[in-house]
Formats: C-alpha cells, structure tokens, sequence
C-alpha cells in the first residue's frame, strides 16, 4: 500500500460519501412516506368493505340502521384519532344494500409538515355491501 501524498487528507471521498449519505436519508424519508401512504390506502379499503359487510348483515338480521352504522363502525380499529366513519359516509338503500365510506388521515414523517398537504394526508374509500 502506497503512502498518501503529503497534505493529502482524502477529503474528496469524505465529501462525496457524505453527500451520497444525504441522498440516500432523502430518499429514505421519501420512501417512507410514500409507503405510508400506500398502506394506508389499502387499508382504508379493507377496512370499508369489512364495514360495509357488517352493516349489510345487520340490517339482513332486523337491525335497524343505527344498529347498521353501530356494527360498521365496530369493525373498525377507532383507537387513534386517524381513522372516521362520517355520518355523512353511511347510507342505507332502498334494496337495503348499506354504502359505507372510512375516511383516514395518514401520519407521515415530512409530508404533514408541508403547509397545503392535507389533501395528500386524506385518503378514503367507499365500499357498498347488499343483502346476500
């Protein structure tokens, strides 16, 4: 191994690894963050056809449908503050065919921080479940 010139101090690979560090962690976070929000939308989805699925057998049981909306949102995990089922979200059809939609906001590592980001951070989905 041959010795370093003199006053050599390798810093061209100290600032071009660091540089290449700082890509990596940005494209980390980016990563995340998109993953984040990917899993919450196919989450959100499971979770309305599952409400949907719930509400629709109660109602085929004699339910009324309060009893409906109660056994939807039963079926969702509501212990954080992220995920809702809106009032507004519940509908019961004349075929007594139950409309569901779950609305989640996405926690994220950067993206929240964004001002006008919100939209981003809402995903939800509908899911309509009938009798049989």
């Amino acid at each position: 191994m041959r010795p370093l010139p003199a006053g050599d101090t390798g810093g061209i690979v100290v600032g071009w690894l660091a540089k290449l560090v700082a890509l990596f962690a940005v494209l980390g976070v980016l990563v995340f963050d998109g993953a984040s929000l990917g899993v919450a939308e196919l989450g959100v989805t499971d979770q309305a056809a599952g409400a949907s699925r719930a509400a629709s057998a109660e109602l085929v049981a004699g339910g009324t449908p309060q009893n409906a909306y109660d056994a939807a949102v039963g079926t969702i995990d509501m212990s954080s503050d992220d995920v809702d089922v809106p009032a507004t979200g519940f509908a019961v059809a004349a075929d007594r065919s139950v409309t569901v939609t779950v609305v989640r906001t996405v926690s994220t590592l950067v993206l929240h921080r964004i001002p006008g980001s919100d939209r981003w951070l809402t995903v939800d989905a509908v899911s309509t479940a009938g009798p049989g």
